[in-house]
């Protein structure tokens, strides 16, 4: 029983029907992209908890050896020590703080970058998923107009011979059905080109899609997408930095203590007194040291006008993107009322061409009409065929654009 499971599992693997949501869940694993975004994030994550330990003291241990040669009473030849150093910055004028603050909008930054791509990778897998889906309706209308014309062919082929029909009648149904037989090849080839670009997107190599759709938009709460909030993180960050910056004209207050231990060869000594008496053999230092920078031609004033400037920068591109936001958010509103004009405008088409082909056929297969009517009314069933179902997956598309530019994931609005 478990080798029959192990032999059919790639059957089954193979006629699975994969949705949106397992398609997009999937990226999140497979994406090389999304990866990167990730491990940003997490670097981000660690550079602030390496900032936040610049609060606390430090802690070196080290050691040396000195050989001097000629020696003095205060100087023997040889020397080994070693020693331990603990520091600590007690005021700083607020630049590690302002620092800490400066990773956070950073970390802040990432988490916002990594989700903008991750949403921005599901557009691009639900437009690739409905291409197809559109595609595969085209394939089906085309195969089905190539029977059609197959079946027409084999009936003038026989009235032929019978004398009915000419050559030229043949001639010309053979003609547009060798070109449709491109046009199916050529979809076939589109097909395949965006099953390529899904797989390189989610990870999966789906042979068959579900009908998945969107909710339909309601009371949909318009936000900031997350472009904008990362444009205004980094201002924030680069702002922190420049506080980091100034306060270099602040006073600096540190604390330094060490404590070393020595040992002497070599020891020059006076008579009747000895020498170790003025080497010390154990040693505790405390130092506590203040500073302030006074003039520096403006450096650091400059430095920080810099980081200004920058700051500004970002901000004057996080306006545009919220009215770039703004303006996309009512387009794609917009679009999605054009579209559903369009579906009723198709739906009609698709029912007027099917009624005119009906009749068209009969007239034709009695020789009340050319083959030219008929070519004419079996294209336009076709298109009409090929408009009203691509019409529906184009508004699918419309209502995830228009979920992305209010600020929302569009896989949230799967059903």
């Amino acid at each position: 029983m478990r080798y029959l499971i192990l032999a059919l599992l790639p059957i089954y693997i193979a006629a699975k029907s994969y949705g949106l949501k397992e398609l997009i869940d999937n990226s999140t694993h497979h994406n090389e992209q999304i990866k990167s975004t990730q491990y940003k994030s997490r670097s981000k994550l660690k550079e602030l908890d390496a900032q936040k330990s610049s609060y606390y003291p430090t802690l070196e241990i080290g050691a040396s050896y000195n050989q001097v040669d000629p020696s003095t009473i205060v100087m023997p030849s040889e020397t080994m020590r070693g020693f331990g150093t603990v520091s600590w910055e007690i005021y700083d004028g607020g630049r590690r703080g302002a620092l800490v603050r400066a990773k956070e909008f950073e970390h802040q930054a990432s988490i916002f970058e990594e989700s903008a791509f991750s949403k921005s990778l599901t557009l691009q897998i639900i437009n690739r998923f409905y291409t197809i889906k559109s595609l595969n309706a085209t394939l089906e209308s085309l195969r089905a107009e190539s029977r059609e014309l197959k079946a027409q062919i084999e009936r003038v082929e026989s009235f032929e011979l019978a004398g009915l029909a000419t050559n030229e009648e043949i001639d010309k149904l053979q003609a547009v059905y060798d070109d449709n037989a491109y046009l199916i090849e050529s979809t076939k080839l589109s097909i395949l080109t965006n099953k390529e670009n899904l797989w390189l997107l989610s990870g999966i190599e789906a042979k068959s899609l579900k009908s998945d759709i969107f909710a339909e938009p309601r009371d949909i709460k318009y936000e900031k997408y997350e472009k904008t909030k990362v444009l205004e993180k980094s201002a924030q960050a680069l702002h922190e930095r420049g506080d980091a910056i100034t306060s270099g004209y602040l006073p600096q207050l540190s604390l330094q203590d060490r404590y070393s231990i020595s040992n002497y060869s070599g020891v020059e000594s006076i008579p009747g007194f000895g020498g170790d008496g003025f080497l010390p053999k154990h040693q505790n230092s405390l130092t506590i040291s203040a500073h302030m920078k006074i003039y520096d031609n403006g450096q650091l004033r400059k430095n920080r006008e810099a980081l200004q400037y920058q700051k500004m920068s970002l901000e004057s591109l996080s306006i545009h993107s919220q009215r770039e936001q703004r303006m996309n958010f009512k387009i794609a509103k917009s679009r999605l009322k054009t579209i559903r004009a369009k579906f009723k405008s198709a739906k009609s088409a698709l029912r007027a061409s099917k009624s005119t082909y009906s009749s068209i056929v009969k007239k034709y297969e009695v020789g009340l009409v050319d083959n030219i009517a008929y070519l004419d009314a079996l294209k336009k069933q076709t298109i009409s065929q090929a408009r009203y179902r691509s019409t529906r997956y184009d508004y699918e598309v419309a209502k995830s654009i228009y979920y992305y530019y209010a600020g929302k994931d569009p896989k949230d609005y799967i059903k």
